[in-house]
């Protein structure tokens, strides 16, 4: 099966084990290779090794938020794309570093938790 966007293969960031598993089973289903994290120096090291395409991740998270992980890991490639996963669109800091992170790379995606895995996925094959 051939995808429209020429993603193949994804970094899932997430402190929850749950959504760490729910996303892996669902996007390998379709035919996504995947890799997962639950912090940043996992993340960190995953992304070095995998080299994923797209990275999906959780902003708000115990230790480092997805925000500066990305941050981070677009040091070390700049035109990563990724998808951000949040339940917390209100906090004034989470707002105010989504409002950076526009400026800088406006082609992100950001998708609300809860979120429908079908919603995801046309996220990620309509990536441009």
């Amino acid at each position: 099966m051939t995808h429209p966007s020429p993603i193949k293969r994804i970094l899932v960031l997430d402190d929850e084990h749950a959504i760490r598993i729910l996303l892996k089973t669902f996007l390998e289903g379709h035919a996504y290779e995947v890799q997962v994290a639950d912090d940043g120096e996992n993340a960190t090291a995953l992304f070095e090794s995998f080299r994923p395409d797209l990275v999906i991740s959780d902003i708000m998270m115990p230790a480092e938020n997805g925000l500066s992980v990305v941050s981070r890991l677009r040091q070390k490639d700049p035109r990563i794309k990724v998808i951000y996963l949040s339940a917390w669109l209100d906090e004034a800091e989470t707002e105010k570093r989504l409002q950076e992170e526009l400026e800088t790379h406006p082609d992100y995606r950001l998708i609300q938790k809860p979120f429908q895995l079908s919603k995801l996925l046309e996220a990620i094959r309509n990536y441009p």
